[in-house]
C-alpha cells in the first residue's frame, strides 16, 4: 500500500521581532525589539499651468540671469508669495483681535 502524500498546510508565521542580547529589568535574559514600519518617501507634487508668452519670457530671462532652472525660480517665487500673504493675513488677524487701538491724530497748524 502506497503512502499518501502529506498535505502542504500554511506555514507558521515567523515573528519579525529581533532578539537583542542583554537582561531586562525583570531579570529575563532576552528582550525582543519590534521593527519600525517603513515609510515611503513622498514624491514632490507636480503642477502644470499655462503661462502667457510674455511672462514665460520674463521668467526665463530671470532664471538665466540668476543661474537657476525654471523649476527652481518658480519654486522660489511661490514660496515668497505664500510667505508674504501668510504674513499679511497674520497681521490682519492680530489687528482684528485687538479690542482697542490707539490712534494718533496730528492737527494741522
Amino acid at each position: 500500500m502506497a503512502k499518501k502524500p502529506k498535505k502542504a498546510g500554511p506555514k507558521p508565521a515567523k515573528s519579525k521581532a529581533k532578539k537583542v542580547k542583554g537582561k531586562s529589568p525583570k531579570g529575563k535574559n532576552l528582550k525582543t525589539k519590534t521593527p519600525k514600519a517603513k515609510t515611503k518617501a513622498r514624491r514632490p507634487q507636480r503642477t502644470e499651468t499655462v503661462l502667457p508668452k510674455d511672462l514665460e519670457a520674463r521668467l526665463m530671462a530671470l532664471a538665466a540671469q540668476m543661474d537657476k532652472t525654471m523649476d527652481a525660480l518658480l519654486l522660489q517665487a511661490l514660496c515668497e508669495f505664500a510667505d508674504a500673504w501668510e504674513d499679511h493675513y497674520r497681521t490682519i488677524n492680530v489687528l482684528a483681535d485687538e479690542d482697542e487701538r490707539v490712534q494718533i491724530v496730528v492737527k494741522p497748524e
